[in-house]
């Protein structure tokens, strides 16, 4: 991607001209800080953010996508920017519209992101690894408008809170 100087190469401006989509693509093989770093310095970032996700790649550096989305914040893109590089973006390249948006008669699709602030380490395809300070999680997902995912039960009541109901059901366990 670069010349001897370390100067992104001429061909790669060109071709995103013509309209030529540049993807990350993180698997097992396909993302290292020394490209990748340099690339957003000289305003050369992704114009999508994406996964190449196998056994390999979600057991090494890649892990999933919010470490990916992740290593873009701490590379100094902003959280717009990932997260439209991570759903609207890729939505348009495979001409499905109706996705990564929430705009009336879309598919209700969302996802609720924490932004953990601290130290962390992410590593690359080659096991390069460079420090930031800032993780995303995930808190809840929701598809088709149905909650598929509640890491700390943040859709649900407290217990203390709910009300006890008039048929109780056979309990599975006993304690």
């Amino acid at each position: 991607m670069f010349d001897a100087e370390g100067r992104l190469l001429p061909y790669l401006l060109e071709a995103r001209k013509r309209g030529v989509i540049f993807d990350v693509g993180h698997g097992g093989g396909s993302f290292l800080f020394r490209q990748a770093i340099p690339a957003m310095k000289q305003g050369f970032p992704p114009d999508s953010i994406s996964t190449d996700l196998h056994i390999g790649s979600m057991n090494a550096g890649m892990k999933d996508m919010l470490n990916v989305m992740s290593k873009f914040l701490n590379m100094g893109m902003s959280m717009p920017d990932v997260i439209l590089r991570s759903t609207w973006n890729p939505a348009r390249e495979i001409k499905r519209t109706e996705l990564g948006n929430l705009s009336v008669g879309s598919v209700a699709d969302l996802a609720v992101l924490n932004l953990h602030q601290g130290e962390f380490g992410f590593i690359d395809v080659d096991g390069g690894k460079m420090m930031g300070t800032q993780k995303l999680e995930c808190e809840l997902t929701v598809r088709e408008g149905q909650i598929v995912w509640d890491l700390n039960g943040i859709s649900h009541q407290e217990w203390e809170k709910m009300p006890i109901p008039k048929e109780r059901p056979e309990p599975r366990h006993r304690f």
